[in-house]
């Protein structure tokens, strides 16, 4: 077998080897909370990827559901696998999945965005309907940059499945 490194570890994930991901966990259960070099978690990694089998094979092995990266890359705002998962376009059962184990619908990144805010950008009706259904906050604002909620958010970025779902949520 191949020595177990982060990196490697990290590249399985992205392409969704699951057999991999499941040895390399089987050599290091710690890798199931390991950072790769820019900061980023192994569960965020898969849940952004949308491979649902990878998110439920690092739970499995203990990965932390509402650990929050420490992402060093400018683009990408230090987060949880939530909101990775939100921003990554990622399948309604992976969210609701994330959500049956625990994720924190009330966990801001370091942008100070809660993953409704993520999801007010450029998600549709199905899932906003899912996080809000879950206590989304539909009222709380992003503290960091501006006062902005995510029903703000997706006024301004003309989401319309996102009104339709809080509006239903407002009655």
């Amino acid at each position: 077998m191949t020595p177990v490194t982060v990196k490697g570890f990290f590249a399985a994930i992205q392409e969704g080897n699951n057999e991999a991901v499941e040895d390399l966990l089987k050599a290091d259960t710690n890798l199931c909370n390991a950072e790769d070099e820019n900061g980023l978690i192994a569960l965020g990694v898969a849940a952004h990827y949308g491979h649902q089998d990878l998110v439920e094979l690092l739970l499995n092995f203990g990965a932390d559901i509402n650990s929050v990266s420490n992402s060093k890359i400018p683009y990408i705002p230090s987060n949880t696998a939530l909101h990775a998962a939100i921003a990554g376009g990622a399948s309604c059962d992976l969210v609701e999945y994330l959500l049956s184990k625990g994720a924190d619908v009330h966990i801001t990144d370091s942008q100070g965005y809660t993953p409704l805010h993520i999801a007010a950008f450029d998600a549709d009706e199905q899932l906003v309907t899912l996080l809000l259904e879950n206590h989304a906050g539909m009222n709380e604002g992003n503290e960091t940059s501006s006062p902005q909620t995510a029903y703000e958010i997706a006024v301004s970025r003309g989401n319309k499945g996102f009104m339709k779902a809080y509006n239903r949520f407002q009655n």
